[in-house]
């Protein structure tokens, strides 16, 4: 099958001339796993990952490695129940100059309720429950205050990791373009067209990262209960609290006729808490055209991981010898698990409930998480250097199958035209999928990702440093900005525990 000018050999040829014809390690497969595997390191152990214990965010990742789709679908799950909890807060909230604030704070208190419970359709009995059972008749300025302050406090209890993550993946984007460019990266140890194939093949993890930070989470497994049983306590007037949310069913069990609560945080991991699992994905409808269904949201999870198999195929497809080889197939495969992973999450949901449902899953995640990352690592290091693999032969046919044996000007052809571009668009997809994203976190981000500043100036009305109309109706001197209020002077906001049903307020928050 050889000329004058292409050096090419059968595939008996290659097996009867060369010497490792069935395997044989790349002579340079250190540089190779460099090339991508430390900075998709460095991508995978900056997804956020909530404070629920050393074991469950190990769960955390394999539940990211090995479905990805339905833990991208939960993240935006999460941001539309805030979304929607601060449409509702909209609609409840009088219109006045203070209607953005209090449907802000009210937006966040929703949303902690539903982080503790996991349900969103209990949410609004839940807070009125808690409202209604008020004794000492706090007045509506008091309940405001309250209100305001508490969500001040949720909302200032998250973490935000965005410096840490745009270093991160500007270090996995400069890693691609020094493979890329020579001048950049210096003269590499062999054409990396294999390399770049493996690198665009997880580039879906960018997204997952901007994904995952932006929503981002609190500092504590504690920290939202924690805020949650002094708001509570503080409205009905006890010193105590048992915190058992009667109309949320999932923290509600019957054990032989009898109601057995479960342990809130030890339910945390299965039950709101890591927002990339969410098993009930369907939420209530705010009547509204802002909604947006579970499958729009699907259609979103989708499609980073279809740019990143398309963009992978392609590179390792055009990398001599041209044509279905062992590397290909291994992308298709891999890629078929990911789209049966959250079908198998499905059917698993279906099943099982709470921790056991929580636990099969991420046994399925670690088998094919941990089955992807080692066919990567293995193909990277030359598991499918043989002459079959190079040979084209799935999609050439065994009589048509050679391999090239010269095929360095193709590769130098690739390197400058077309790993270039499919590099290029296969990032900038990727960043725009995120684009489309931040879409839908948009109105949630509005609550929970306001800027410092915007903290600041809101902890300063609330807490009456800048002589706020809050400042007058807590008691405290209104002297001008940065002035502080006198805290001897303010009414004591505690009422004491008197439960008598009789002096309930009425209101809840279908009348804010």
């Amino acid at each position: 099958m050889s000329g004058p000018d292409e050096i090419w050999l059968t595939i008996e040829g290659c097996q009867d001339n060369c010497p490792k014809p069935n395997f044989d390690l790349y002579s340079d497969m250190w540089p190779r796993l460099l090339t991508w595997l430390v900075p998709a390191l460095l991508l995978i152990g900056s997804v956020h990952l909530p404070r629920i214990g050393h074991v469950n965010r190990f769960f955390v990742i394999f539940h990211f490695m090995g479905d990805p789709i339905d833990s991208m679908w939960a993240l935006l799950t999460k941001a539309e129940v805030w979304n929607r909890f601060y449409a509702l807060a909209l609609r409840f909230t009088p219109p006045g100059p203070e209607q953005l604030a209090m449907a802000k704070a009210l937006a966040a208190m929703l949303s902690a309720f539903e982080e503790l419970t996991g349900d969103m359709a209990t949410v609004e009995k839940e807070f009125n429950a808690i409202v209604v059972e008020n004794g000492a008749q706090l007045s509506k300025e008091d309940l405001d205050y309250i209100l305001k302050e508490s969500a001040e406090e949720l909302v200032d209890s998250r973490s935000n990791e965005g410096l840490r993550t745009a270093l991160v993946i500007v270090n996995y984007l400069w890693a691609v373009l020094a493979a890329l460019v020579p001048e950049i990266g210096g003269l590499q140890s062999s054409q990396p067209g294999g390399r770049i194939g493996t690198a665009m093949d997880l580039s879906w993890l960018v997204t997952a990262v901007l994904l995952s930070n932006t929503l981002s989470g609190f500092t504590s497994r504690r920290t939202c209960l924690r805020i949650m049983e002094r708001y509570t306590r503080t409205i009905k007037g006890r010193r105590r609290d048992l915190h058992i949310f009667p109309f949320s069913p999932r923290l509600l069990s019957q054990t032989k006729g009898r109601g057995t609560f479960e342990d809130f945080i030890d339910a945390q991991p299965w039950n709101g808490s890591v927002y990339s699992y969410r098993p009930r994905k369907r939420l209530p409808s705010t009547s509204l055209k802002t909604d947006r269904s579970p499958f729009h949201l699907l259609a979103l999870s989708v499609m980073p991981i279809l740019i990143a198999a398309v963009s992978a195929f392609v590179i390792i497809w055009y990398t001599p010898t041209i044509g279905l080889g062992c590397r290909t197939l291994w992308v298709i495969a891999l890629t078929a698990g990911l789209f049966i992973s959250p079908v198998l999450t499905w059917v698993i949901s279906r099943t099982l409930k709470g921790r056991w449902a929580w636990y099969f899953t991420i046994a399925k995640d670690a088998v094919f998480g941990l089955t992807g990352v080692t066919v990567i690592i293995l193909s990277s290091i030359g598991i499918f250097n043989t002459c079959w693999c190079w040979s084209g032969v799935y999609s050439r046919g065994v009589a048509r199958a050679f391999i090239d044996l010269d095929p360095d000007s193709e590769r130098e052809y690739n390197l400058h035209h077309l790993y270039p571009a499919m590099v290029g668009v296969c990032l900038i997809l990727q960043i725009l999928t995120y684009v489309m994203m931040h879409r839908v976190m948009k109105a949630g981000g509005i609550v929970f990702r306001p800027r410092e500043e915007e903290k600041m100036e809101q902890y300063r009305l609330i807490h009456g440093l800048n002589g706020s109309p809050d400042t007058e109706m807590m008691g405290g001197p209104r002297k001008g900005a940065g002035v502080r209020r006198e805290s001897e002077a303010a009414p004591l906001l505690l009422p004491p525990p008197a439960m008598d049903s009789r002096y309930a307020s009425s209101t809840s928050i279908a009348m804010m």
